[in-house]
């Protein structure tokens, strides 16, 4: 199956000039950059322990924990969409409009220095919206990618219950995941449509868009936002699982002093011949989550950034002189050329969610700013 019109490989920052600020960290308390590094002292509230909410891993969660949050999601599904339906006919409800408002920022926000804190906030606003929607007021999960990478049928996460984030799809025979003349993944268990748990029958509404919109910053295809709507789709992955989302991958990305390094391996090259631990996650699902354009429609998408923040969370904690660094241009390949991202750069905005332009400092850390969160368990 060619699939280098989905391919994620090319999620690396590796070919954009580096811009690194630091700031010395004063320790590690629950704001372990002090509330005095952001530009606006007093414009949020202080992140004390009675407000701190908890991440939590998915598989950790009790059976009616992750129920209720499927159930928010499900729940989302039903509220009407906010957009202009002639311009986005595949805005079907509100959890489409989120789906539809990454796909029109996907080329600002991902090869860029905004990839990190931009999919941090976005996380953030999918939590605040489940509880003032939905009223889920339960913990936002992780998918812990290593602990579920030898039995992922077995994981709470896919085996498929009413307690999961649904199971793989039916098996359908369509050969090798191809993503570039340099590197392709065995076929996985499914392929086909997704009919157990709580997304069975879950209809998506967009096609897959080619991975070189992104690299070479065209721009997005008139049919971009035409309803097209398909059976969800997942086919999960165990090679892409053990090779390239295991502990001693997790630990390595950790261990690197170098923001560009680790954004190197969790990304992958542009052009190489192997993937990251972020976009060998999305390659263990199958497309549309291995869609870099679509991949919110679905749900497993945000247990899977979640993860991707806990990393990212975890790697600023180990190294508090770098907590601050940022790399990139503000442009996906810096095509077409911009600017280095700095601190004070702001972000390009999350659609009608939060008009606002909130700079890279202002998301920089989880227990400052507009965040008050920590993870239940420090990788």
């Amino acid at each position: 199956m060619v699939n280098a019109i989905v391919s994620l490989a090319a999620l690396a920052l590796s070919a954009l000039p580096a811009l690194i600020e630091a700031a010395p960290a004063p320790g590690l308390g629950p704001a372990p950059w002090g509330p005095s590094f952001f530009g606006s002292p007093g414009k949020y509230p202080p992140c004390t322990e009675d407000r701190i909410k908890i991440r939590k891993d998915f598989d950790s969660m009790a059976p009616a924990e992750r129920k209720a949050f499927t159930d928010a999601i499900n729940c989302m599904m039903t509220k009407p969409s906010q957009l202009d339906q002639t311009l986005y006919p595949a805005a079907t409800n509100r959890y489409m409009d989120y789906a539809v408002t990454h796909v029109n920022l996907t080329q600002q926000v991902h090869l860029s220095g905004f990839f990190l804190t931009w999919h941090r906030y976005y996380g953030h606003l999918f939590e605040q919206d489940l509880a003032e929607q939905c009223g889920y007021t339960g913990a936002f999960p992780y998918w812990n990618w290593p602990a579920t990478a030898d039995n992922l049928r077995g994981s709470a996460v896919f085996d498929g219950s009413e307690y999961s984030m649904s199971g793989d799809g039916i098996y359908v025979d369509d050969g090798p995941v191809v993503l570039s003349p340099f590197l392709q993944l065995p076929h996985g268990s499914g392929g086909g449509c997704v009919n157990t748990g709580p997304f069975a029958g879950l209809q998506t509404t967009m096609a897959p868009i080619s991975i070189d919109n992104l690299i070479a910053g065209l721009p997005l295809p008139d049919t971009a936002f035409q309803l097209n709507q398909t059976c969800l789709t997942r086919d999960l992955n165990t090679y892409a699982a053990q090779r390239y989302c295991n502990y001693t991958a997790l630990y390595e990305a950790l261990d690197t002093d170098d923001l560009l390094t680790f954004d190197q391996l969790i990304n992958g090259v542009i052009g190489g011949a192997e993937l990251g631990l972020h976009s060998g996650a999305h390659f263990i699902v199958g497309s549309p989550a291995s869609s870099i354009f679509v991949s919110v429609q679905d749900p497993i998408w945000w247990p899977l950034h979640a993860m991707l923040d806990n990393l990212y969370t975890s790697w600023q904690l180990r190294h508090p002189d770098l907590a601050t660094a940022v790399y990139g241009t503000e442009t996906a390949n810096n095509a077409p050329p911009s600017a280095n991202v700095t601190l004070d750069t702001p972000h390009p905005g999350w659609g009608y969610f939060d008009p606002n332009h909130y700079t890279i400092r202002d998301l920089i850390s989880t227990t400052s700013g507009p965040f008050c969160y920590k993870y239940d368990v420090a990788l």
